[in-house]
């Protein structure tokens, strides 16, 4: 909850759970990425002059184009790519506490 992490985290766990489900670490990746942005559990962006940014897009095409920028680096960004933050909701659910 101190720090941001790399796209390449989540990744890592993807492949961990493809892998004993028998399944494509892409998809497991992708549904992953929906649940968190859809939950508003967590936000995705870039590290720049004002720390974390947000991209500004939402919904499926939040999701289409994080998907996109994966493909760009054939889903290995080794910390190129983007940031995963937690939403306020993010940390309340990562603490344990009600979000009010």
């Amino acid at each position: 909850m101190d720090d941001w992490v790399p796209v390449d985290r989540l990744l890592r766990l993807a492949e961990d759970v493809a892998q004993a489900r028998g399944a494509d670490f892409r998809d497991v990746a992708g549904e992953l990425l929906r649940r968190l942005l859809d939950s508003g559990l967590m936000a995705v962006g870039d590290l720049g002059d004002s720390r974390f940014e947000a991209w500004r897009e939402s919904g499926d095409e939040l999701l289409a184009k994080a998907v996109r920028v994966l493909d760009g680096f054939d889903w290995d960004p080794r910390l190129g790519a983007y940031w995963p933050a937690n939403t306020p909701k993010g940390d309340a659910a990562a603490s344990g506490r009600q979000e009010s």
